[in-house]
Protein backbone atom coordinates (compact mmCIF):
# COMPACT_ATOMS: atom_id res chain seq x y z
CA UNK A 1 0.00 0.00 0.00
CA UNK A 2 1.18 3.53 -0.71
CA UNK A 3 0.81 7.09 0.42
CA UNK A 4 -1.24 9.62 -1.50
CA UNK A 5 -1.08 13.37 -1.07
CA UNK A 6 -4.24 15.13 -2.18
CA UNK A 7 -3.54 18.78 -2.92
CA UNK A 8 -5.18 21.99 -4.04
CA UNK A 9 -3.09 24.85 -5.40
CA UNK A 10 -3.53 28.18 -7.16
CA UNK A 11 -0.09 29.74 -7.27
CA UNK A 12 2.08 26.70 -6.61
CA UNK A 13 2.95 27.01 -2.92
CA UNK A 14 0.95 23.97 -1.85
CA UNK A 15 2.07 22.02 -4.90
CA UNK A 16 5.69 22.70 -3.93
CA UNK A 17 5.08 21.37 -0.42
CA UNK A 18 3.33 18.28 -1.78
CA UNK A 19 6.06 17.57 -4.34
CA UNK A 20 8.88 17.98 -1.85
CA UNK A 21 7.17 15.79 0.73
CA UNK A 22 6.42 13.11 -1.86
CA UNK A 23 10.07 13.10 -2.91
CA UNK A 24 11.19 12.66 0.70
CA UNK A 25 8.70 9.88 1.43
CA UNK A 26 9.05 7.88 -1.78
CA UNK A 27 6.28 5.62 -3.15
CA UNK A 28 3.89 8.56 -2.92
CA UNK A 29 1.31 9.64 -5.49
CA UNK A 30 0.16 13.24 -5.90
CA UNK A 31 -3.55 13.69 -6.61
CA UNK A 32 -4.99 17.08 -7.47
CA UNK A 33 -8.26 17.84 -5.69
CA UNK A 34 -11.04 18.55 -8.17
CA UNK A 35 -14.81 18.57 -8.11
CA UNK A 36 -14.91 15.84 -10.78
CA UNK A 37 -12.29 13.56 -9.23
CA UNK A 38 -12.59 9.91 -8.20
CA UNK A 39 -13.59 9.88 -4.55
CA UNK A 40 -12.93 6.19 -3.89
CA UNK A 41 -9.40 6.31 -2.51
CA UNK A 42 -9.30 3.03 -0.61
CA UNK A 43 -6.07 1.93 -2.30
CA UNK A 44 -3.72 3.84 0.04
CA UNK A 45 -2.81 3.31 3.68
CA UNK A 46 -1.74 6.90 4.32
CA UNK A 47 -3.28 10.10 3.02
CA UNK A 48 -2.07 13.66 3.18
CA UNK A 49 -4.40 16.59 2.57
CA UNK A 50 -2.36 19.58 1.40
CA UNK A 51 -4.14 22.91 1.10
CA UNK A 52 -3.66 26.68 1.28
CA UNK A 53 -5.30 28.53 4.16
CA UNK A 54 -8.07 30.86 2.93
CA UNK A 55 -9.88 33.05 5.45
CA UNK A 56 -8.23 31.00 8.23
CA UNK A 57 -9.74 27.70 7.06
CA UNK A 58 -9.41 25.27 4.15
CA UNK A 59 -10.83 26.17 0.69
CA UNK A 60 -14.36 25.05 -0.13
CA UNK A 61 -13.11 22.55 -2.70
CA UNK A 62 -11.08 20.83 0.03
CA UNK A 63 -14.13 20.73 2.29
CA UNK A 64 -16.08 19.12 -0.54
CA UNK A 65 -13.32 16.54 -0.98
CA UNK A 66 -13.39 15.60 2.70
CA UNK A 67 -17.18 15.35 2.66
CA UNK A 68 -17.10 12.89 -0.24
CA UNK A 69 -13.86 10.92 -0.14
CA UNK A 70 -13.86 7.25 0.83
CA UNK A 71 -10.76 5.97 2.62
CA UNK A 72 -9.97 2.53 3.98
CA UNK A 73 -10.44 1.83 7.68
CA UNK A 74 -7.64 2.77 10.08
CA UNK A 75 -5.91 4.93 7.47
CA UNK A 76 -3.20 7.33 8.65
CA UNK A 77 -4.24 10.89 7.69
CA UNK A 78 -2.20 14.06 8.00
CA UNK A 79 -2.88 17.66 7.02
CA UNK A 80 -0.35 19.96 5.37
CA UNK A 81 -1.33 23.62 5.39
CA UNK A 82 0.40 26.36 3.43
CA UNK A 83 -0.26 29.76 4.98
CA UNK A 84 0.94 33.27 4.29
CA UNK A 85 -0.73 35.22 7.08
CA UNK A 86 -2.44 33.84 10.16
CA UNK A 87 -2.75 30.06 10.37
CA UNK A 88 -5.50 30.26 13.00
CA UNK A 89 -7.19 26.88 13.54
CA UNK A 90 -7.50 25.56 10.00
CA UNK A 91 -6.13 22.19 11.11
CA UNK A 92 -8.73 21.97 13.86
CA UNK A 93 -11.48 22.54 11.30
CA UNK A 94 -9.95 19.82 9.13
CA UNK A 95 -9.92 17.44 12.09
CA UNK A 96 -13.60 18.08 12.84
CA UNK A 97 -14.65 17.58 9.22
CA UNK A 98 -12.83 14.25 9.06
CA UNK A 99 -14.29 13.18 12.40
CA UNK A 100 -17.80 13.65 11.01
CA UNK A 101 -16.88 11.11 8.31
CA UNK A 102 -15.48 8.68 10.87
CA UNK A 103 -11.82 9.41 10.11
CA UNK A 104 -9.01 10.57 12.40
CA UNK A 105 -6.60 13.38 11.56
CA UNK A 106 -3.46 11.90 13.08
CA UNK A 107 -1.30 14.98 12.55
CA UNK A 108 -1.67 18.50 11.23
CA UNK A 109 1.40 20.30 9.89
CA UNK A 110 1.78 23.86 8.63
CA UNK A 111 4.44 25.66 6.59
CA UNK A 112 4.70 29.44 6.27
CA UNK A 113 4.99 30.41 2.60
CA UNK A 114 4.84 33.75 0.75
CA UNK A 115 1.27 35.02 0.82
CA UNK A 116 -0.62 35.49 -2.44
CA UNK A 117 -3.68 37.42 -1.20
CA UNK A 118 -2.67 40.45 -3.24
CA UNK A 119 -6.19 41.82 -3.00
CA UNK A 120 -5.29 42.52 0.65
CA UNK A 121 -1.52 43.13 0.64
CA UNK A 122 1.38 43.41 -1.78
CA UNK A 123 3.82 40.66 -2.73
CA UNK A 124 6.67 40.14 -0.26
CA UNK A 125 10.16 41.32 -1.22
CA UNK A 126 12.32 38.68 -2.89
CA UNK A 127 14.69 38.45 0.07
CA UNK A 128 11.86 37.48 2.43
CA UNK A 129 10.43 35.00 -0.06
CA UNK A 130 13.80 33.30 -0.46
CA UNK A 131 14.17 33.01 3.31
CA UNK A 132 10.82 31.23 3.46
CA UNK A 133 11.81 28.85 0.67
CA UNK A 134 14.96 27.90 2.57
CA UNK A 135 13.01 27.16 5.74
CA UNK A 136 10.46 25.12 3.77
CA UNK A 137 13.11 22.68 2.64
CA UNK A 138 14.19 21.92 6.21
CA UNK A 139 10.64 21.80 7.49
CA UNK A 140 9.52 19.28 4.88
CA UNK A 141 12.31 16.91 5.91
CA UNK A 142 11.07 17.09 9.50
CA UNK A 143 7.49 16.44 8.44
CA UNK A 144 8.56 13.52 6.22
CA UNK A 145 10.25 11.84 9.17
CA UNK A 146 7.09 12.06 11.27
CA UNK A 147 4.82 10.87 8.46
CA UNK A 148 7.15 8.01 7.60
CA UNK A 149 6.98 6.83 11.22
CA UNK A 150 3.19 7.34 11.28
CA UNK A 151 3.48 9.61 14.29
CA UNK A 152 0.41 11.08 15.95
CA UNK A 153 1.05 14.76 16.54
CA UNK A 154 -0.84 17.72 17.95
CA UNK A 155 -2.54 19.81 15.28
CA UNK A 156 -0.43 22.89 14.58
CA UNK A 157 -2.42 26.08 15.08
CA UNK A 158 -2.22 29.67 16.30
CA UNK A 159 -3.22 29.54 19.93
CA UNK A 160 -4.60 32.42 21.94
CA UNK A 161 -7.61 34.69 21.63
CA UNK A 162 -6.85 35.95 18.10
CA UNK A 163 -6.38 32.43 16.76
CA UNK A 164 -9.65 31.26 18.30
CA UNK A 165 -11.52 34.30 16.99
CA UNK A 166 -10.25 33.90 13.43
CA UNK A 167 -11.03 30.17 13.52
CA UNK A 168 -14.61 31.01 14.47
CA UNK A 169 -15.21 33.62 11.78
CA UNK A 170 -13.38 31.79 8.98
CA UNK A 171 -16.26 29.52 7.89
CA UNK A 172 -18.63 32.51 7.77
CA UNK A 173 -16.20 34.39 5.53
CA UNK A 174 -15.98 31.39 3.19
CA UNK A 175 -19.74 31.14 2.64
CA UNK A 176 -19.82 33.82 -0.04
CA UNK A 177 -16.39 33.16 -1.50
CA UNK A 178 -17.78 31.42 -4.61
CA UNK A 179 -19.11 34.76 -5.79
CA UNK A 180 -15.84 36.61 -5.11
CA UNK A 181 -14.99 36.65 -8.83
CA UNK A 182 -17.41 39.56 -9.17
CA UNK A 183 -14.48 41.74 -8.13
CA UNK A 184 -12.36 40.70 -11.13
CA UNK A 185 -12.07 42.97 -14.15
CA UNK A 186 -9.77 42.92 -17.15
CA UNK A 187 -8.06 45.94 -18.66
CA UNK A 188 -6.97 46.85 -22.19
CA UNK A 189 -3.65 44.97 -21.93
CA UNK A 190 -5.44 41.60 -22.16
CA UNK A 191 -4.31 39.77 -25.31
CA UNK A 192 -6.84 36.88 -25.11
CA UNK A 193 -4.10 34.32 -24.42
CA UNK A 194 -6.50 32.07 -22.48
CA UNK A 195 -4.09 31.32 -19.64
CA UNK A 196 -6.60 32.45 -17.01
CA UNK A 197 -9.16 30.05 -18.43
CA UNK A 198 -6.71 27.16 -18.38
CA UNK A 199 -5.33 27.66 -14.87
CA UNK A 200 -8.71 28.05 -13.16
CA UNK A 201 -9.02 24.89 -11.01
CA UNK A 202 -12.83 24.88 -11.13
CA UNK A 203 -13.38 25.92 -14.77
CA UNK A 204 -14.95 29.17 -13.65
CA UNK A 205 -13.55 31.26 -16.52
CA UNK A 206 -14.51 31.23 -20.18
CA UNK A 207 -12.94 33.45 -22.85
CA UNK A 208 -15.86 35.20 -24.52
CA UNK A 209 -15.39 37.74 -27.32
CA UNK A 210 -11.68 37.78 -26.55
CA UNK A 211 -11.96 38.49 -22.82
CA UNK A 212 -12.32 36.32 -19.69
CA UNK A 213 -15.78 36.04 -18.18
CA UNK A 214 -16.08 34.74 -14.61
CA UNK A 215 -18.96 32.63 -13.32
CA UNK A 216 -20.10 32.17 -9.71
CA UNK A 217 -18.15 29.11 -8.55
CA UNK A 218 -14.87 30.85 -7.72
CA UNK A 219 -12.51 29.35 -5.11
CA UNK A 220 -10.66 32.68 -4.73
CA UNK A 221 -7.32 30.97 -5.37
CA UNK A 222 -6.24 33.98 -7.48
CA UNK A 223 -4.59 31.74 -10.06
CA UNK A 224 -6.06 33.81 -12.90
CA UNK A 225 -4.84 37.02 -11.29
CA UNK A 226 -1.28 35.88 -10.60
CA UNK A 227 -0.61 33.85 -13.74
CA UNK A 228 -1.81 36.46 -16.24
CA UNK A 229 1.37 37.35 -18.19
CA UNK A 230 0.15 40.89 -18.84
CA UNK A 231 -1.12 41.56 -15.30
CA UNK A 232 -4.33 42.52 -17.08
CA UNK A 233 -6.65 41.10 -14.43
CA UNK A 234 -7.53 43.37 -11.53
CA UNK A 235 -9.52 42.86 -8.34
CA UNK A 236 -10.42 46.33 -7.18
CA UNK A 237 -8.58 49.63 -7.45
CA UNK A 238 -5.47 48.71 -5.44
CA UNK A 239 -4.21 45.65 -7.32
CA UNK A 240 -2.97 47.50 -10.41
CA UNK A 241 -0.01 48.82 -8.40
CA UNK A 242 0.72 45.52 -6.67
CA UNK A 243 2.92 42.65 -7.81
CA UNK A 244 2.02 39.19 -9.01
CA UNK A 245 3.27 36.00 -7.42
CA UNK A 246 3.62 32.31 -8.07
CA UNK A 247 6.13 29.88 -6.66
CA UNK A 248 9.30 30.04 -8.80
CA UNK A 249 9.39 26.27 -9.21
CA UNK A 250 5.78 26.05 -10.39
CA UNK A 251 5.11 26.17 -14.13
CA UNK A 252 2.06 26.78 -16.22
CA UNK A 253 1.77 23.08 -17.19
CA UNK A 254 1.64 22.33 -13.46
CA UNK A 255 -1.35 24.63 -13.15
CA UNK A 256 -3.28 23.71 -16.27
CA UNK A 257 -6.53 21.95 -15.48
CA UNK A 258 -7.79 21.35 -19.02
Amino acid sequence: MKTKIFYFTGTGNTLKLAKDLAAELGDTELVRIRYDMEYDQTDCDAAGIAYPVYCFVQPNIVTNFINNVKFRENIYIFGLASYGGLLAGSGIKLKKLLAKRGYVLNAGFAVNMPGNATTVYDVLPEEKRNAMYAKESTRIKEIASMVRNRETREIETNKGLLGRLMTAVGPMMMKGINKSAKAFTVDETCDSCGICENVCPVNNIVITDGEPVWSDKCECCLACFHWCPKAAIQAGKKTASRGRYHHPEASLPDMYTR
